[in-house]
């Protein structure tokens, strides 16, 4: 009975601790916002634009994992896909996603960790991967890959890298993913020579929460 209680208790103090975060990530966005408005130049604006989204991506992944008792890594690309439309659809880039199997066994921490990367490689897509007046398609897929590792690729249609060099290979996107991935024991993966593709590979838990 002591330990029911311990339990319960555990879970409200962990579910309010999120909600605490979330709350604080918001007012973060909120003040973002205040700044990129007082602005008074392009390069600072989309600079403030540009953290808004990674922090606006990690406010409503915490929203879903404090309402949620098995946090989706369909919904968090879902919210990602949701919330680029606003630059996609006025320049008739479709970005679509597909899911050939189910991703469990993530942790949290993944899933979050990968709405943000995706946000970061399809957002780059977007800036750099098309030509004004261009429509194209950016896809976000799920595959498992063998028993132990989850993967989530991201392509598109558009330009080819400009070779040798990798697109805003100075700025702060890829390298970022890159981080963010190997922090999470995962593999950031571009498929070969020339190829748009990348992967990000991450491992899973079985049943019993063990890799």
């Amino acid at each position: 009975m002591i330990q029911l209680e311990l339990h319960s208790l555990d879970n409200l103090l962990l579910r309010e601790t999120y909600h605490r975060c979330t709350n604080d990530l918001q007012l973060v966005v909120s003040l973002l916002s205040l700044q990129s408005r007082r602005a008074t130049n392009d390069e600072t604006r989309d600079a403030l634009a540009d953290v808004m989204a990674r922090v606006g991506i990690l406010a409503r992944a915490r929203t879903e994992l404090n309402y949620r008792r098995s946090p989706s890594l369909e919904i968090a690309l879902g919210q990602v896909c949701r919330a680029l439309l606003s630059q996609a659809e006025p320049r008739k880039i479709l970005i679509s996603m597909q899911i050939d199997d189910e991703a469990e066994g993530l942790s949290s921490e993944h899933i979050t960790t990968s709405a943000l990367v995706v946000n970061e490689l399809a957002t780059n897509a977007l800036k750099h991967a098309f030509e004004d007046g261009k429509a194209g398609h950016i896809t976000i897929s799920v595959r498992r890959c063998g028993s132990g590792h989850v993967a989530i690729l991201v392509d598109d249609d558009g330009l080819p890298f400009p070779s040798p060099h990798l697109p805003n290979s100075s700025g702060m996107g890829l390298p970022l993913a890159r981080r963010l991935i190997e922090t999470a024991d995962g593999m950031f993966i571009q498929h070969g020579a020339g190829s748009k593709c990348f992967e990000i590979r991450l491992p899973v838990r079985n049943i019993s929460g063990q890799r």
